[in-house]
Order: C-alpha cells, then sequence, then structure tokens
C-alpha cells in the first residue's frame, strides 16, 4: 500500500508540474491559435484559393530542408551518436509493425477496399508536414533529428508499401508498377532527406581527432585568450564558422512551424466539415489514431528502456526518442497516402473524410499527448 500511495503521489506531483509549465501552455496557444488564424482567413475569404497548398509546397521545398539541415550543426556527443542509431532502427521496427498491426485493427471492416484504405492510412500519418514541425517546435532540433532518422524508414515504405497497396501492382484493376530505381528517387531524392543526411553526416565527421581546427572566436582573432580557454569546431559548422549564413536559413527553417499550422487552419476552412463528421469510418480511424497508436508506441518504449535499465545501460530510449515517437504516432493520415487514393479511386470520399476528422483530432491530441509528455518527462523515466 505505501508503494502505491507514494506512486500516486508522485503522478500528482508530476501532474501539478505540468499544469504549472509555462512552456507547455504556450505551445498549445501557439498551435490552436495559429490553426484558428488559417481557418478564418480562409472561411472569410480573405486569402486566395490554394493557399494551403501553396504554404505547403513553399514549407516542403525551402524551410523544412533548412530546418533538417541546420538542426545538426552542433557538437556530436556519444549519446546523440547512440539516439542516432537507435532512431534510424527504430523507424523500420515501428513501420513494419504498424503495417501488420493496422491489418488487424480493421479486420472487422467487411469491405475489402474500406480495409485496405483504413490499414494504410492508419500505418502513414502527415509525419512531416503535420508531426516534424510541431516536434522542433515544441520539443527542439534534438527531438527532430530524432524525427528525422526515423522518417527514413516512413518514405521507404510509403513509396513502396503503401502505393503498391492502394495502386493494386500485380492485380486486374490495372495498377502501373514503379521500378526500384524510381522508388529509390522518391525517397532519397526528396529535399529533406537530403538535407538530413547531409547534416548527419557532418555531424558525425565531428568525432574523427582533428577536424577541430578553427577557432570560435575567430571573427575577433585579435581577442588575448588564455590557452585552455580556446575552442575549436570543425570548419563545416556553418554555425560558428558562417554565421549570417546559417542564421538566414535557421530563420527560414523557424517559420515551418507556423506556415504549416496555419496552412492546416487553411486546409480546414476549404472542406466541408458536416459531411465528413457523418463519416463513422473517419471518427473510428480517428480514436484509434490518436488514441491507441501512441499508447502502442509509449508501452513499447517504455518496455525497451526497462529492460535496456536491467541490463545495466539505462538511456538507450531518450526524452527526445519518446516525445518524437509519440507524436509520429498520432498525426492525421500522410497527403501522399491520401492522394494514392484519390489517384486510383479507392474509397476516395473517405480518405478525405479520414484526412479531415484526423486533423480536427490530432490538434486536440496534440494537447493531451504534450501534457502527458510533460508528466513523464517530470517522472524522470527517460532522461533527456
Amino acid at each position: 500500500m505505501d508503494g502505491l500511495f507514494l506512486a500516486s503521489n508522485s503522478i500528482g506531483g508530476n501532474l501539478a508540474e505540468a499544469r504549472s509549465s509555462t512552456t507547455l501552455w504556450t505551445n498549445i496557444a501557439k498551435t490552436v491559435i495559429f490553426i484558428l488564424a488559417g481557418f478564418i482567413f480562409t472561411k472569410k475569404k480573405w486569402l486566395p484559393d490554394n493557399t494551403g497548398k501553396t504554404l505547403t509546397k513553399f514549407v516542403r521545398k525551402v524551410c523544412l530542408p533548412c530546418l533538417a539541415f541546420c538542426s545538426f550543426m552542433g557538437a556530436f556527443t556519444v549519446q546523440g551518436g547512440i539516439d542516432a542509431a537507435v532512431n534510424f532502427v527504430l523507424g523500420f521496427v515501428f513501420y513494419i509493425g504498424f503495417i501488420f498491426l493496422s491489418k488487424l485493427l480493421f479486420i472487422w471492416v467487411k469491405d475489402k477496399d474500406k480495409r485496405l484504405v483504413l490499414s494504410v492510412l492508419f500505418a502513414f500519418g502527415s509525419t512531416t508536414f503535420f508531426g516534424y514541425p510541431l516536434v522542433v517546435s515544441i520539443y527542439g532540433n534534438v527531438a527532430g533529428n530524432d524525427f528525422n532518422l526515423r522518417n527514413v524508414a516512413y518514405r521507404v515504405f510509403l513509396y513502396s508499401y503503401a502505393y503498391r497497396a492502394i495502386a493494386g501492382v500485380g492485380k486486374e484493376d490495372g495498377g502501373k508498377k514503379e521500378s526500384l530505381g524510381t522508388i529509390c528517387k522518391k525517397v532519397f531524392l526528396n529535399p529533406i532527406i537530403i538535407a538530413t543526411f547531409a547534416g548527419l553526416i557532418l555531424w558525425v565527421l565531428q568525432a574523427i581527432p582533428g577536424v577541430a581546427t578553427v577557432r570560435t572566436d575567430w571573427l575577433k582573432p585579435d581577442t588575448a585568450l588564455a590557452a585552455d580557454k580556446i575552442k575549436y569546431v570543425a570548419f563545416w559548422r556553418f554555425d560558428v564558422t558562417l554565421p549570417w549564413i546559417f542564421q538566414a536559413f535557421k530563420t527560414l527553417g523557424s517559420l515551418s512551424s507556423t506556415i504549416i499550422l496555419f496552412a492546416i487552419g487553411c486546409t480546414l476552412g476549404g472542406t466541408n466539415i458536416a459531411d465528413a463528421v457523418k463519416d463513422k469510418y473517419a471518427w473510428i480511424w480517428t480514436g484509434l489514431k490518436v488514441i491507441v497508436a501512441p499508447l502502442i508506441v509509449l508501452a513499447v518504449l517504455f518496455a525497451v528502456e526497462a529492460i535496456a535499465k536491467a541490463c545495466g545501460y539505462p538511456k538507450l530510449i531518450s526524452a527526445n526518442t519518446l516525445h518524437s515517437s509519440v507524436i509520429t504516432w498520432m498525426v492525421p493520415p500522410a497527403t501522399v497516402a491520401v492522394g494514392y487514393c484519390i489517384n486510383y479511386d479507392k474509397e476516395k470520399e473517405m480518405a478525405s473524410h479520414i484526412s479531415l476528422v484526423g486533423t480536427l483530432g490530432s490538434v486536440v491530441g496534440i494537447v493531451l499527448w504534450v501534457i502527458v509528455l510533460t508528466v513523464i518527462d517530470a517522472s524522470g523515466f527517460f532522461v533527456a
């Protein structure tokens, strides 16, 4: 009984700490306000048509690659290297697992096309345009790096498995088969993936002895410092060696979360919400995606970290990995996957309804899960 009492006191204390967190409520307020602004501007016809799509394209081509690259401009650490490897592997483990799990979750749906679309949309969320900017704005660049490394697996399966499943490759409905080379181009020639790997490689190269040759105060070469006070970095640490250019790219990257949230509001403002809210499958999908999927991820990460602690190797799963992983799995369906449904006429109305209701659900889910994650952070089980 004493153990239960102490546990309840700990949970209560963590909740109190979460409630009083200025950062928590600031991030929640920004999310709601920016989405609401986009919604109102669209409803009032204060913006041209397709504003949301234009903003999203700008973010995809410019802001997110800048954000991904700049987020690696920091000192290399062994723990950071472990986090990178863990998240890269976790991406493939989670996506393979959720591809199979999604089939089981919707096995009760009799219509095979509905069952297929529900399972594919469940496995592939809008990580790039919804999840990543939110993770960075709330939890910072390190969590964003973890997110991007896990997202490599997402792109591999999105452009291979998801495409083939929806297009019906090899079936009589005439899906056009894409070559392995075409799929690889879509995955690895994506600007965000290119920027991620470029930043990652430069970050890891700092681990090579002798590459730190540029003084951090090189702009003031006449500054007199004791030898033990002088710090050196590799010349490709552009945040130090080319700060004026780095800050320009960093500013572009920092715009991504604000623009994406506004674009989400624009999308919601330009759709027929009444039709979407009548679709029972959209609500069932949203409930499973926003609540059940993150709970599964949370349980897996707790189990992995508990095993690591028992084996004498704590910190295998960092708090940043926890944050980015949970947010990954409560986002609305991937726009690319919904596009597949529309292009190949596979339950396109239901897919559109899921996209809308899922977005609404995710806005609420962000609030709930950020609070839950704040409570978990206060427990100290996962170390930042």
